[in-house]
């Protein structure tokens, strides 16, 4: 059986194309600047509880934040992919922070550091270990293969971790989390990449929010999965695929890709709007408009968020 290789991404005030950025985020109350992040792609995290003396962080107000009113132990951040009935072989994971938070124990607890988990708390299949012998950094565990690097170069505020691991991890779904103590007043940037294979199947192509879009519907998940760059979302026919997207969106654009027929599906589009890295990756022999856009901002509006989901993972 064939299979396909994917790619997913996340930038949370950082980006995996650039080797060093000083991205940080200013947490010292009596400091002048309190509350502003600098030099993020992406927004970052900030958690401050005190929404009386903050009501408002500037980095809310200048859209350089994501801010969170409630502590936790285990942040949920986003759903990589959830494959309904199929799973998938995650293969290589990098993911690179700067946080406000410090490394515990003998590098066991990374707190501040989005990392991929097949559940959603904060112990995940490739969680680091307790490494005895460990002395300088960077480290590498040869046992669960994973490579880590602390300060591999420095920031203005916060300390700087990255996380290498490869290997083959059988899992549906693979949650983004972070271990944060249940502490306040905190920040971190990342950037996660992700690569992994699915079984060759017919693609529903249509970026989606999956709790607003993906998880209110069903019919939805019994038809394909879910996978954050809004490409790689595998289901089991084409036919089904199509009859379903038009019932539940008629109004959006998408397209379908049939593996067995190699035809790629749009609705709402044209052939203008397919990115050149899409067709490269699909490699289709045939195009059929099964509806062309009668709003060509429908169609723009599919392209721009395509691509922005894929800008992390390989796409433009």
């Amino acid at each position: 059986m064939p299979f396909n290789t994917a790619r997913v991404g996340v930038a949370l005030g950082t980006t995996t194309y650039i080797e060093s950025i000083n991205s940080y985020c200013q947490n010292d109350t009596t400091a002048s600047d309190y509350g502003k992040c600098y030099n993020t792609l992406g927004k970052a995290v900030f958690v401050q509880t005190d929404t009386t003396t903050y009501p408002t962080l500037p980095c809310e107000t200048n859209g350089t934040c994501t801010r969170y009113t409630a502590t936790t132990w285990d942040r949920n951040l986003a759903t990589l992919f959830s494959f309904t009935g199929k799973q998938a072989i995650v293969q290589y994971i990098y993911t690179r922070s700067h946080s406000s938070l410090s490394i515990m124990g003998r590098i066991i607890y990374l707190m501040g550091h989005p990392i991929p988990s097949t559940s959603d708390g904060a112990y995940t299949f490739w969680f680091p270990a307790q490494v005895y012998e460990q002395t300088t950094w960077p480290i590498y565990d040869p046992v669960e293969n994973w490579k880590a690097y602390l300060n591999p170069y420095t920031i203005t505020k916060g300390r700087v971790f990255v996380l290498r691991w490869q290997g083959n991890i059988f899992t549906p779904v693979l949650y983004l989390i972070a271990y944060e103590g249940n502490q306040n007043n905190i920040w971190y940037t990342s950037d996660v990449t992700v690569v992994y294979a699915y079984e060759s199947s017919p693609l529903a192509i249509i970026p989606l929010d999956y709790d607003r879009d993906y998880m209110m519907y069903q019919e939805l998940r019994n038809a394909f999965g879910f996978s954050i760059n809004g490409v790689d979302q595998p289901g089991w026919n084409a036919d089904d695929m199509i009859r379903l997207l038009k019932d539940i969106f008629p109004d959006r654009a998408w397209a379908v890709y049939d593996d067995k027929q190699y035809v790629l599906y749009l609705y709402n589009l044209t052939i203008d709007y397919v990115p050149d890295w899409l067709i490269n990756k699909l490699a289709p022999v045939g195009i059929k408009v099964l509806q062309p856009p009668s709003n060509l901002s429908t169609a723009q509006a599919w392209l721009n968020e395509l691509n922005a989901r894929n800008s992390q993972a390989g796409g433009p």
